[in-house]
């Protein structure tokens, strides 16, 4: 009599528990074994398959996504990409042939951010529809988990929910609000370089404001951080000068500047306008004795309505805004110290009835 081992497995598709001979067993075994190599080698096949893209300069990730109609987090993922911003030029990066298929659902944040399940990183080029679409969700549904009222009003390093299972984040703000808080649309056939010069800031400052990894990762409809230059009086506050630090006001008439100086901080220097040859400003140590915010001043061949911002320093000399010309570093005046009216306005303000007033060459 021969014995024969039997092996108890359990049947899914009549939900029940039965016996087999083990050789039975061991021939299921070895099926269903050779299914799974067979299933593998064509998921490799189809993934070898891939179009492949080579990074070529000025070359991003959300550009390449945008070709291929993929989103930037697609994409990133699909090459275990942790970083969106280090994409090197030369790089090849597997692109699907349909992505709907390949990438139906949406990438785990934690593919992209690893530790940071849950959240989603802005990175330059990102949009909040685009990001929604990349998790699978909608735009108002992402807002409204974030407790957003302005779909534009997302910033390069926020941190945005993609879960309702995760802590919502206390309230952050983009770096430097009050310098940093305009958005700029790339226009057709605009570089960086025409940015930055509209924008009265460098190729570098912009670059690292956006982390852009270089000076071509631009594109139309690219929405870039911009900051905008302090007033003179944000650039005063900032000068970290001290607080008790005795204040007067320095004009060189050779080099046709003004400083204004806070104990040893000089927390102003600009281009004025001081008096031309036949009307020329008098040199000599004077202060400030009657402050004046606008007046009409006339004479033999002017008459300037509400001049703004007037500090009397000696007899009729004064330090006053001029929006009559722009002619800053070179005299041009009846005798007065010409200035901005935004400068002006700002050492108005900084300077008291007494301060110091030194006129040298």
């Amino acid at each position: 009599m021969v014995r024969v081992s039997l092996v108890k497995v359990w049947d899914i598709s009549h939900n029940r528990m039965v016996a087999l001979s083990m050789r039975r067993f061991l021939f299921t075994a070895t099926v269903i074994a050779v299914t799974v190599v067979l299933v593998l080698a064509t998921a490799g096949a189809a993934q070898a398959a891939d179009r492949i893209h080579v990074v070529a300069p000025g070359e991003g990730l959300a550009r390449i996504a945008q070709q291929y109609n993929l989103s930037m987090a697609q994409l990133a993922a699909y090459n275990g990409i942790s970083n969106p911003d280090r994409v090197l030029i030369g790089q090849q990066l597997a692109i699907p042939y349909d992505g709907n298929t390949v990438l139906a659902a949406p990438p785990a944040t934690s593919d992209i951010l690893p530790g940071e399940a849950g959240y989603h990183m802005v990175v330059p080029g990102d949009m909040l529809s685009q990001i929604a679409k990349s998790y699978g969700m909608t735009l108002p549904d992402l807002m409204r988990l974030n407790g957003l009222s302005d779909a534009d009003s997302i910033y390069v390093g926020q941190k945005l929910r993609v879960s309702a299972r995760v802590e919502a984040l206390g309230e952050t703000s983009p770096v430097e609000p009050t310098l940093a808080d305009t958005i700029y649309v790339v226009a057709a056939g605009e570089t960086l370089a025409t940015i930055a010069q509209g924008t009265g800031m460098t190729v570098n400052d912009l670059m690292l404001l956006n982390g852009l990894p270089n000076p071509n990762f631009v594109w139309t409809g690219q929405r870039l951080r911009v900051k905008q230059p302090p007033t003179p009086a944000e650039a005063m506050a900032a000068a970290g000068a001290p607080a008790d630090g005795l204040r007067r006001i320095e004009i060189n008439l050779t080099d046709q500047t003004l400083t204004a100086w806070q104990g040893d901080v000089a927390i102003l220097h600009t281009y004025v306008s001081t008096g031309k040859a036949s009307t020329p400003t008098i040199p000599g140590t004077f202060a400030i004795y009657d402050k004046i915010e606008s007046q009409r001043m006339t004479g033999d061949d002017y008459d300037l309505p509400g001049v703004p911002w007037v500090m009397y320093y000696y007899r009729d000399y004064a330090i006053h805004g001029a929006y009559w010309h722009a002619n800053f570093g070179t005299p041009t005046s009846h005798g007065c110290t010409n200035m901005t009216p935004e400068e002006a306005a700002a050492l108005y303000q900084w300077a008291d009835v007494g301060t110091e007033v030194l006129v040298h060459y």
